[in-house]
């Protein structure tokens, strides 16, 4: 698949897993039974319905077996190893220096963001000037939008329902 690390916050581990739950208990089993229904029906051969469920069941697999693939090479992250730098599972709240307004970015894994977490991945710019960086840093990074400056004001856990 990818030889990506793959780092995920515990709630985000939890969360991929329940979508896999759900993906191989429920779902696969009503994709069988309408395939069967299908069957039952006859020559199925040229019903486009029949096709359809195809598709459907090829992308379920597909889906499975990723996120399978997620949950058995992740990087779990339990416990902020330091509780006073910026790392993945950290909310970091900063000031924006030009534009004198607060923000918050939640530290997370690409994983996570693209399997609808809202934060900041640690891979983008702005993760990546962040990690490590401790309240009263400043910093700069280089965004689509342009050159953003910050200044670190403090760093909190994610609130669990933020995380998932």
């Amino acid at each position: 698949m990818s030889n990506e690390e793959v780092i995920l916050t515990r709630s985000g581990y939890e969360r991929l897993q329940k979508e896999l739950d759900k993906l191989t208990n429920v779902t696969a089993n009503e994709l069988a039974e309408k395939m069967a229904e299908i069957r039952e029906d006859g020559d199925f051969s040229e019903d486009p319905t029949f096709y359809e469920a195809m598709t459907e069941k090829n992308y379920l697999d597909e889906r499975i077996s990723r996120l399978q693939y997620i949950l058995n090479t992740a990087t779990i992250i339990d416990e902020d190893p330091d509780p006073d730098t910026a790392s993945p599972g950290d909310r970091v709240i900063v000031k924006d220096l030009d534009e004198k307004e607060e923000l918050t970015f939640d530290l997370l894994g690409g994983y996570e963001i693209a399997h609808g977490m809202k934060g900041v991945s640690i891979a983008s710019p702005v993760g990546k000037a962040l990690l490590g960086k401790k309240a009263g840093d400043k910093i700069e990074v280089e965004t689509p939008g342009g050159l953003a400056r910050f200044k670190i004001l403090r760093l909190e856990d994610i609130p669990e329902e933020n995380a998932s």
